[in-house]
């Protein structure tokens, strides 16, 4: 009896001792997790609708980045296109036809200029000599009258002097209603010269905007015809594609393959912000259990996390890992596998675990778990509950 008691007191105080001194791995686990290849596979969609002329889309085929997967009809815009190059080829000869007609109007409206000052200056010219036979005429008539009046003349010379003051008064006023005359015809034909340019100018800018328009058209044009051929993103493998044979019409925004890039696998996980926020880091070691591949026949991936996402969305967290080592020789691994992840956090003792769980359960802030729940979220690195 002594025996068993004694027995019992040492397997309690090892038990005892290892509850409260004992350390046990904390592992946090994901709601999903996915292997993926150089990333997430992109998606191949019709920008357009139209009928296939060509495809090669091919299960399994390899890819480059920028081939040509699939061909859409476009001979109704390329043949627009060709209109509006056939249009776009003919408006610099408009416009140098229009350049070289205002350069010369303009040319035309100096030379005019010139030549309307010139006649108008020999007007004034032909005034001023007018001017002057008209002072010397009045003044002639001045002495002559005089003179009649003294009677040292006849009265007819006075006549005739007063006639020529007057003729010699009313050519120089034909003169200036002359200079008058050319100056107004020269502004007015200034005016009309103006106003050509400023029309030819007018027409001109019409024309470059209908070349903008056209250039703006063709470009629209062209990014029809090429949104009409699909090309790869990037370089991978066609991992899924419907089966599409020339004549085919096909929807816009339809999806017409997926790529799976090329690269190094890394697993995708996804875990509940409220549990899994502030306690995952890059560094820390982690298990990836396969849903194809029971782990308790063909055991778990080792992996590290290697980046955690800072922000939440859709009430999950994005967290990636690299696996580490090699698999089984019984498991592959590849691009779309599913399964869960486990990250060691923390090690802990058994007591402060306790005490944990029993503050959650006190304060009503346990999680509810978002999937179904599973068996323990404490394990050992042993894998015993």
């Amino acid at each position: 009896a002594l025996a068993t008691l004694g027995l019992a007191a040492v397997l309690l105080v090892a038990w005892l001792a290892w509850f409260g001194l004992g350390r046990v791995t904390v592992y946090e686990v994901s709601q999903r997790a996915q292997l993926q290849a150089g990333g997430a596979a992109r998606e191949v969609s019709a920008l357009q609708a139209g009928r296939i002329v060509s495809s090669s889309l091919v299960i399994g085929r390899r890819v480059r980045a920028g081939e040509v997967l699939v061909e859409l009809d476009a001979e109704a815009e390329r043949l627009a296109a060709r209109e509006e190059e056939a249009r776009l080829a003919a408006f610099p000869l408009r416009q140098q036809a229009l350049n070289r007609q205002i350069a010369a109007t303009r040319a035309g409206l100096t030379e005019d200029q010139r030549s309307a000052q010139a006649a108008v200056q020999s007007v004034q010219a032909h005034i001023r000599e007018a001017d002057e036979t008209a002072r010397y005429a009045s003044d002639y008539e001045r002495r002559i009258r005089a003179a009649a009046d003294q009677g040292a003349a006849p009265v007819i010379a006075s006549l005739r002097a007063a006639a020529d003051s007057r003729q010699a008064q009313a050519s120089r006023d034909a003169l200036a209603a002359d200079a008058r005359r050319m100056r107004m015809e020269a502004e007015s034909r200034v005016s009309q010269g103006s106003a050509t340019v400023a029309s030819l100018a007018q027409s001109l800018e019409t024309l470059q905007g209908d070349q903008a328009a056209s250039e703006a058209n063709l470009a629209r044009l062209r990014l029809l015809i090429a949104n009409r051929t699909i090309r790869a993103p990037v370089d991978g493998v066609v991992g899924d594609a419907p089966a599409l044979r020339p004549g085919a019409f096909v929807t816009e925004g339809q999806q017409l393959a997926s790529i799976v890039p090329g690269g190094e696998l890394l697993i995708v996980a996804e875990f509940r912000p409220t549990t899994a926020l502030g306690r995952l880091r890059p560094g820390q070691r982690a298990r990836l259990r396969l849903d194809g591949f029971p782990w308790a026949q063909y055991g778990t991936v080792d992996a590290v996390v290697l980046r955690v996402a800072g922000d939440v969305h859709d009430n999950r967290m994005r967290v990636e890992l690299r696996p580490l080592g090699r698999p089984s020789a019984a498991m592959t691994l590849q691009h779309g596998l599913t399964g869960s992840v486990e990250v060691a956090v923390e090690d802990a003792s058994p007591l402060i675990l306790l005490l944990r769980a029993a503050g959650q359960w006190l304060q009503g802030t346990t999680p509810a778990p978002a999937t179904a729940p599973v068996p323990a979220t404490v394990r050992t690195a042993g894998g015993a509950a």
